[in-house]
């Protein structure tokens, strides 16, 4: 198989997950209430409204958002718009949903890439250090300190900082629901600190991989080879980070989809940045669809350019390493 095949069958995979996801959105919305048009609803029948105006209303909802067409026609109109980045207007702005989700996810690779970069690096040296001292204090007191930072809560001391601050937090009530309100904070709450907070999730699980690699390697014939021709911390170092360079890339790719997952929405709700997890919460309390399904072909489309770029990187790594392009 070639390199260009693997590839190939990579983004086939890629289009088959982002075409599933996007059909159990769309069926989830179909197959469940509205809870924004019964809110509605609920405050008009509140205000004396008869069956036919409550009627009239539902209708000219569904019809606004194209939902009073048949099922199938739907999904099929639906689908075509996805794939063909015909992703329309959003329900509750009007805004055109793929610059506003492409705006969106720049705003949150803003904070999220150098959060990556920085656990990365720092992981790196403080797992070799704490292997190349391992039974030493000073290692010790590198693992005790990267395992304290991934069981602190980044998002509570985030809200710490702020209301130390008096800034407040982007996390608050609108109209009776839960939204996240984009805040205008200085450039040091805004840029300098979510990277931080967020590497604190990455830094642990990154040392405890680099840790323990490098014991792994350490113990091999080459490494004492390398240790007998008379080198020294750094050359043993740069060695045993070459052997364990594979699974790190590996964990860092896997780490980067739970983050855009979890730690993100987290850390735009505290700081109210209005990034791809800002614009996602936002939306689905606002049955808004067209900017749901947006969001997620994102995070997928993430995920299947990761596993590529790891593809690649296993090989760049380590030519010992087949990714199917050599035989």
């Amino acid at each position: 198989m070639s390199l260009l095949r693997l590839l190939v069958q990579r983004v086939v995979l890629g289009l088959v997950a982002i075409w599933t996801l996007l059909s159990g959105l769309f069926l989830l919305f179909a197959a469940t209430e509205d809870w924004l048009l019964d809110r509605i609803l609920a405050g008009e029948a509140r205000g004396g409204a008869t069956p036919e105006m409550l009627e009239r209303t539902r209708s000219e909802y569904l019809a606004d958002r194209g939902m009073d067409r048949p099922l199938a026609e739907q999904y099929a109109d639906w689908m075509g718009s996805m794939f063909t980045l015909r992703w329309g207007e959003s329900f509750e702005t009007g805004q055109a949903v793929l610059p506003t989700v492409m705006e969106a996810t720049v705003r949150t690779g803003a904070y999220v890439v150098p959060a990556i970069v920085l656990a990365a690096g720092l992981g790196l040296l403080v797992g070799l250090y704490a292997a190349l001292y391992d039974r030493s204090n000073r290692g010790r007191a590198a693992r005790t300190l990267s395992y304290l930072l991934l069981g602190l809560p980044n998002f509570w001391l985030g809200t710490v900082v702020l209301a130390a601050a008096g800034l407040g937090i982007g996390f608050g009530w609108d109209m009776d629901v839960n939204r996240i309100r984009p805040l205008a904070l200085p450039v040091g709450y805004e840029y300098v600190l979510p990277p931080v907070l967020v590497a604190t999730t990455l830094l642990a699980a990154v040392v405890s991989y680099a840790r323990a690699y490098a014991l792994r390697y350490s113990g091999t014939d080459f490494m004492k080879l390398v240790r007998a021709k008379g080198g020294g911390r750094v050359t043993v170092a740069r060695h045993l980070l070459r052997n364990a360079a594979i699974p790190l890339v590996s964990l860092v790719f896997t780490e980067t989809l739970a983050l855009v997952a979890i730690s993100v929405l987290v850390i735009e709700a505290v700081f109210g940045i209005p990034g791809l997890g800002y614009l996602l919460y936002n939306a689905v309390w606002a049955s808004d669809l067209p900017v749901v399904m947006g969001c997620s072909v994102v995070v997928v489309a993430t995920g299947v350019v990761g596993n590529v770029l790891q593809d690649l990187s296993y090989s760049a790594l380590d030519p010992r390493v087949d990714t199917g392009s050599r035989r």
